[in-house]
């Protein structure tokens, strides 16, 4: 029966969408976990007596995961087949998410969090990828537009599906109901995407000169990196640790950088970096998550622990977010392929730097409505910078290049997620202890002290100022891109 449903749409022209509508359903439920997740981390919590700085290893788990896996997933899927490593991914986060959901204790669902990254990982490393090769190149801004819809959709909409499941049912029934939906999705991608092309398998010749230890000194890059800023909010940037951690980070990226240039197989190629649509996009991409990210764990501990309210309701305040995304991720898509990349990726970021000044002014006396004012406004700037920004990256790689780079993308992506949770959670815990305050927000008896809920406000005001700094340069770098490619363009001698 598979095989007769697939022989009977894969040789239509609309089969691309059916490839996209599979690709579409596992790349939603792996970012609506993240998001729901953000949600509910006051209620987790609560339950579990975590504070603020422990909590944030929710999120720091998971994406340490994604992130270290993300580029020899990608890599190792070009060798044996996406659909092979995609069917795989969902099975190992269902699973995942479902132990998660039965967690007792906090390193439980710490450890449970790992094990969704590394699922994750194979499923993000090749969305992009799969959905870019199904799309000619004349409507690959209008695909790469839905399927960022999509992500966007899953980040700003997956709180609104977290609150409401928890206030009614709890927060265990959020990983419940993505590991039923996970397991929809890897039903669909078995029947709706062409069997694995067993070339590469059958010489043996992908996994055998795989870049591994380029992998493993990624790998251990990012994880240092990424311990050593997410420890400041506990160590001083004077501490022999965090000094030691950069110095590793350090030692370990020079080592990688000397491995892909000398390597004749590399994981990650350096030559990418040449094209300044690649490097400065790439850079604009990472800014604009970091500094986006704070919003999706720091807004919930406002909203429910700060002014007391449901997470449904809660919940309902980030919205219009995601009701932007939907309307102009489209729009994003199809007007970058007419008009070219740059201006809709300025305009995103406008919009973007708009909405972080605007969540820096919320206080506890702010009327709420600012709140979905700037939610509306964020994902509006992302959704129209998303498509564009993709699609100007790929466009500059080509298409044989496809896979590692949309495992690059989403490895810069969830990096700068680690960043955006890790500097403004550092920033909360030392403007709340100049104030005389624990970031400890997990004691209903605590929250009482109008003082510590007011500090918190204030704390969270200082980490949006930065996010609005960092906005604002990410669109700069986008200007200096376009400055750049229209000076190398000129300058080109006529063939």
């Amino acid at each position: 029966m598979k095989l007769s449903l697939l022989s009977q749409i894969q040789d239509k022209p609309s089969y691309r969408w059916w490839i996209y509508a599979a690709i579409a359903v596992g790349t939603f439920i792996t970012v609506v976990e993240q998001s729901a997740t953000s949600i509910v981390v006051p209620s987790i919590a609560e339950h579990f007596g975590a504070d603020i700085p422990t909590a944030q290893w929710m999120a720091i788990a998971y994406m340490l995961s994604v992130s270290a896996l993300m580029m020899p997933a990608g890599a190792i899927a070009d060798s044996i087949g996406r659909k092979r490593i995609w069917v795989w991914g969902l099975l190992v986060f269902g699973c995942a998410t479902f132990l998660t959901g039965l967690s007792q204790e906090f390193w439980m669902v710490l450890v449970g969090k790992i094990f969704m990254g590394v699922g994750a990982s194979a499923l993000q490393a090749n969305g992009m990828a799969m959905v870019a090769s199904s799309f000619p190149d004349d409507e690959r801004g209008k695909a790469l537009g839905l399927h960022m819809t999509i992500v966007g959709l899953g980040a700003i909409g997956g709180p609104v599906i977290g609150g409401i499941i928890d206030s009614y049912f709890g927060w265990r029934a959020i990983f419940f109901f993505i590991t039923i939906v996970g397991i929809i999705a890897m039903f669909v991608a078995m029947i709706v995407l062409t069997p694995d092309d067993k070339k590469s398998t059958e010489k043996g010749e992908g996994i055998s000169s795989f870049d591994w230890l380029g992998t493993m000194l990624s790998a251990l890059f990012l994880l240092s990196l990424m311990l050593s800023i997410t420890f400041l909010n506990k160590l001083t940037l004077s501490s022999p640790y965090i000094i030691l951690g950069f110095l590793c980070s350090i030692l370990l990226f020079v080592g990688f950088l000397l491995r892909e240039k000398t390597t004749t197989n590399p994981m990650l190629p350096l030559n990418l970096f040449k094209s300044v649509s690649f490097s400065l996009g790439s850079s604009s991409r990472f800014i604009s998550f970091a500094a986006g990210s704070s919003t999706f764990f720091l807004m919930p501990f406002y909203l429910v622990s700060g002014l007391g309210l449901t997470t449904a309701m809660a919940a309902l305040y980030l919205l219009p977010g995601a009701i932007a995304l939907a309307i102009f991720g489209p729009i994003s898509g199809r007007l970058a392929d007419k008009v070219g990349t740059t201006i809709p990726s300025v305009i995103g970021m406008a919009f973007s730097s708009l909405a972080m000044y605007l969540f820096s002014e919320v206080s506890l006396n702010s009327p709420l409505a600012l709140v979905g004012i700037a939610s509306g406004l964020s994902g509006m700037g992302m959704s129209i910078f998303m498509a564009p920004n993709t699609s100007a990256i790929m466009g500059s790689a080509g298409r044989n290049r496809y896979g590692i780079v949309s495992a690059f993308l989403n490895l810069t992506r969830n990096g700068a997620h680690v960043v955006g949770i890790a500097i403004p959670t550092a920033i909360v815990v030392s403007v709340m202890a100049g104030l005389g305050y624990e970031a400890d927000l997990s004691d209903a008896e605590k929250l009482k002290d109008v003082g510590l809920r007011t500090a918190y406000a204030t704390a969270m005001g200082r980490a949006f100022q930065l996010s609005t700094v960092l906005m604002i340069f990410a669109g700069l770098l986008v200007v200096i891109e376009w400055f750049l490619n229209k000076y190398k363009s000129q300058t080109q001698p006529l063939r």
